[in-house]
């Protein structure tokens, strides 16, 4: 007898705004609510299908939270401490998205009446893809492989009242790495602001002895409040000598500006 094995791969998107194997794009990528407690609100996704197939998407909730280091961990909904996933809802727990075609998703808020008149909360409602008729079809000589994707909408919301960017510096210091190669120096943030922030983080580095400077690419992050986060930068190979490091975060839709000076010794 032969044994069919069906393998489905799940590939996340949450960062991108479109996933170009599937000719399949969403946008945004982000919703931001807001309102008072009790309120109802709604915001609209687009899902744009411009390949000549359909697709078809199962709706889920997720929560998720932000390690130090940047990586985001889903959790169940419902879990987080500032989770929101119970006030979300849709018309419908199944879309699809026929080809050539775009599918408009109402996204509703339901603010509960005790919510707190600070706190930030997120979740995440994904779309999943659903197999097919046509891809189980492909399954050949016993072993079938299904990439099927899942593409992850952010949404938050942020009280009325809160209005508070922030961003501090709170550390500068060298990875501590055994070779000389693959160097890196960490400049450790903290959100102490009242909402969420979205920023570039830049890192230069100035020979002090030839005045010589090194400008490291920059690195762009989104923080939610009293939260922290290390951003890591590459050194150039076989760095020496002495330097002045400085670290700048330039928030989005502000001019206010943070920068925080060290001293290296390669």
């Amino acid at each position: 007898m032969r044994k069919f094995i069906h393998l489905f791969i799940f590939v996340i998107l949450t960062g991108s705004s479109s996933i170009l194997a599937q000719s399949i794009s969403m946008s945004p990528t982000r919703l931001f609510f807001t309102g008072n407690p009790g309120e109802k609100v709604s915001q609209t996704v687009t899902l744009q299908n411009s390949s000549d197939k359909d697709y078809v998407f199962n709706l889920n909730y997720k929560d998720w939270v932000r390690e130090e280091d940047g990586n985001k961990v889903y959790l169940d909904a419902g879990s987080s401490k500032t989770s929101n996933a119970s006030w979300i809802s849709t018309l419908e727990n199944a879309v699809t998205v026929p080809a050539k075609s775009t599918k408009e998703i109402v996204v509703t808020m339901q603010i509960p009446a005790n919510a707190s008149r600070s706190a930030v909360t997120n979740s995440m409602l994904f779309f999943t893809q659903l197999p097919q008729q046509a891809d189980k079809a492909r399954i050949q000589n016993g072993i079938g492989i299904i990439t099927l994707f899942e593409v992850g909408l952010h949404i938050f919301y942020t009280p009325p009242g809160n209005h508070v960017k922030s961003l501090d510096i709170t550390n500068i210091s060298e990875v501590n790495n055994d070779k000389a190669a693959n160097r890196k120096v960490a400049v450790s943030i903290h959100n102490d602001g009242n909402t969420i922030n979205d920023a570039t983080v830049a890192f230069e580095l100035t020979d002090t002895d030839s005045g010589k400077e090194i400008k490291l690419p920059s690195i762009s992050i989104s923080m939610l409040p009293d939260t922290n986060q290390t951003v890591q930068f590459s050194l150039p190979d076989n760095i020496s000598g002495n330097f002045l490091g400085v670290a700048i975060i330039k928030m989005a839709e502000s001019n206010d500006l943070r920068v925080g000076e060290k001293n290296f010794k390669f």
